[in-house]
Formats: structure tokens, C-alpha cells, sequence
């Protein structure tokens, strides 16, 4: 044996990749791009926002509330499992760095966000310069304190949240002795499935938790507290780290999608029309939400296994996409909001020329251009 054959044997195979979890990132984030175009039209106020207002636009904000965002951090905890599966920790840190801190910092801080608080501020009367003269006003006090500068870059607290929880959580994510990390043993004995519904109680647990502990102000990022984002960016990992989670979501993953869609509809119903008091203290989304997120994640692995080259170009379009979709969409809407039409038209013409735009944006500069590539945290060329 030769010492090739020796390297080979001693370095660790890459795991198989699970093609239906590029599928359900692309699908999660479609749905982000149609939320915020759909956030101009809804009765909570916006960055800018049209001057008639739709319940039905409201109300589909609320259902997709209850899912989109949670599902992309129980995603991002299923990546970070299969990354060090195959990466040293070093490698991770340095990936989680360029992926995901620099376009948060230098886009989201400095590109994304001047642009995006320009036009909150000037459509609500808060400014009435043009954007220029709004720059040197941009870097006074922090955005969500009563200042402008934006230290989440908007709308990519997303990219913020997850690199905090990357590094904060990173001793129970990196493997240990044996080739399993803390959360990968935790995973092995969670094999019955009274101890799967006991997760679905952790995580209802954590929105109250978070009121007591003081960070039930950060639901203003996406509808849900930090803490829920962890516990979901966590349950992520778990769901693919044990055998007996994985295979479970699978098996019930229809019947867990139909539950979640039913209890959705009580929750929305209760919520929105009939409002009884008791609700108050009653609340039904983290169940809503639980049960969606496995239902899209065990029907996603029965139906969404087919690989083609659309599935590995849209899998790299999704960060860039992400980063570059709701300054489009503003931009857009801007002028889309000032037209005599009806909501019935104007959100369709916000969604094609916003899409239309973000893509032509990747396809032509940023996917071709190496420079842009790096800030986009994209792999180079």
C-alpha cells in the first residue's frame, strides 16, 4: 500500500448530497422575493408602502410569517451539519466569514442599506433631499434606535443572525472524540417519538422565554425572536444529524405538512376573524410552524430527488438572489406604488420587473464578475 492509498483511506468521504434540500432552499427563498414583494401592499407599514392597503396581501404576509423564515434557519442548520462533515473547523470559520459575514457587512451596511433607509426615510417624509445629499446623514445614529445607519444590513439581519449563531454555537456543532460533535450524540438519542414531539415543545417554549429574558424586541427582524431563530438554526442540525429524526420526517413528512396547513388555517382564522380573548394567551403558531417545517422537509426528500443543471445554477443564484432582491424590489416599487392601478395589478408587476431585474443583475455582472463574485460570497471562477 502505497502512501496515496494510505491518504485516501485516512481522509474522511464527503457525505452525499441531499439534492431535494437545494430544491427547498431555492423554493424558501421564491417565497422570501414573493413576501417582500408583497409587503408594499399590506396594512403594516414598509419601507415604502402603497397608499391603498389589501387584506389580502395582509393576510398572505401572515401565513407566509409563519413559515419562510423559520424555515430558512432550520435550512442553514442542516448545512452547517453536512459542512463539517467534510471541512476542518478553520475552514468552516473562514467559510462562514466570506459567505456570510463580509456581504452582510459590506453590502448589507453599505450598499444595500444607505439605498434602502434613503427611501424609508424620503417616502415617509423623514428626509426630502435626494440620495447623494443623504449620505453624509446616513451614518448618524443606528438604524431601529432612531438612527439611519444600518448595522443589520436591512434586510440581511438574516446573514447577521447566522453568522452569530455559526460562531456562538460552533462547540456543539464541531465533531469531538469519535468523529461526533455534542449536538450529533444528543441527535443519536432522540429515538422515540414521544422525544420528537418534546422538540416540537422546546421550541414553543422559547417565544416566551424570550419576553422574560428581554428579546422579544427582536421580532422585528421577520416576525420571530432571536431566540426561536436559534432554537430552529439548532433543530436543523438535529434533524439531520440522528438517524431516527431524518428517517421519521421522511416517513411522516406528508401527514406533518397537512397538519401543519390545517392548524395554519385555525390559527389564521382565530387570529384574524374571530379573535376570541382567550387566544390571547393561547397561541398556536410555533405548533403551526414546527409541523410545517418538517412536513416541507419530509415531502421535499419523496418528491424533490431529481437533479438537473437548473437545480445547480439556481443553487448558486440563492445568496446572491437573497442579497440583492429587496433593494430591487424597493427600487421597483418606488415608482409601482405612485401608479393609478388596482393592488390585483400592481403586485404582479412588481414581482416580473423585480425578478426580471435581480436576474439579469447576477446573470450579466455579479455571477460573471469575479470581484463581485467575493462580496456576493460566492466561490471565484
Amino acid at each position: 500500500m502505497n502512501n496515496r492509498d494510505v491518504a485516501a483511506i485516512s481522509k474522511p468521504a464527503s457525505p452525499a448530497r441531499l439534492i431535494y434540500l437545494d430544491w427547498l432552499r431555492v423554493f424558501a427563498m421564491f417565497f422570501v422575493f414573493l413576501f417582500h414583494s408583497n409587503r408594499l401592499f399590506t396594512f403594516n407599514d414598509w419601507h415604502i408602502s402603497n397608499a391603498l392597503r389589501s387584506p389580502i396581501s395582509t393576510i398572505f404576509e401572515d401565513a407566509l410569517n409563519l413559515w419562510i423564515m423559520p424555515f430558512l434557519f432550520v435550512l442553514s442548520g442542516a448545512a452547517v451539519y453536512y459542512s463539517l462533515q467534510s471541512r476542518k473547523t478553520k475552514d468552516f470559520v473562514k467559510e462562514r466569514c466570506q459567505r456570510i459575514a463580509l456581504p452582510w457587512i459590506v453590502l448589507g451596511m453599505f450598499v444595500m442599506g444607505p439605498v434602502q433607509v434613503y427611501l424609508e426615510r424620503f417616502t415617509h417624509g423623514q428626509f426630502a433631499g435626494n440620495f447623494f445629499q443623504f449620505i453624509p446623514h446616513y451614518f448618524e445614529g443606528f438604524y431601529g434606535f432612531g438612527g439611519n445607519f444600518a448595522w443589520p444590513g436591512m434586510h440581511l439581519w438574516y446573514l447577521m443572525q447566522l453568522f452569530v449563531f455559526s460562531m456562538l454555537l460552533l462547540p456543539l456543532f464541531i465533531p469531538r472524540a469519535g468523529g461526533t460533535s455534542v449536538l450529533a450524540r444528543l441527535a443519536a438519542k432522540l429515538d422515540r417519538p414521544w422525544q420528537f414531539l418534546l422538540l416540537m415543545l422546546v421550541f414553543g417554549l422559547m417565544a416566551p422565554l424570550a419576553d422574560v429574558i428581554g428579546l422579544g424586541s427582536t421580532r422585528d427582524m421577520g416576525s420571530w425572536d432571536s431566540l426561536s431563530y436559534m432554537t430552529l438554526f439548532v433543530l436543523g442540525y438535529l434533524f439531520f444529524a440522528g438517524d431516527y429524526l431524518r428517517e421519521t420526517i421522511k416517513k411522516w413528512g406528508p401527514v406533518l405538512l397537512v397538519s401543519g396547513v390545517v392548524l395554519s388555517a385555525v390559527h389564521l382564522t382565530l387570529m384574524i376573524a374571530i379573535r376570541p380573548d382567550f387566544y390571547e394567551d393561547i397561541d398556536l403558531r410555533p405548533f403551526c410552524t414546527f409541523t410545517l417545517l418538517t412536513g416541507l422537509l419530509g415531502t421535499g426528500s419523496r418528491l424533490l430527488e431529481h437533479n438537473n443543471g437548473w437545480r445547480s445554477y439556481a443553487n448558486e443564484a440563492v445568496l446572491p438572489f437573497y442579497i440583492l432582491h429587496q433593494t430591487v424590489i424597493l427600487l421597483i416599487g418606488f415608482f409601482v406604488v405612485q401608479w393609478s392601478l388596482p393592488v390585483s395589478l400592481k403586485y404582479p408587476i412588481v414581482v416580473v420587473l423585480s425578478f426580471t431585474g435581480i436576474m439579469l443583475i447576477y446573470e450579466f455582472l455579479v455571477r460573471r464578475l469575479n470581484v463581485l463574485r467575493f462580496f456576493f460570497g460566492m466561490k471565484r471562477k
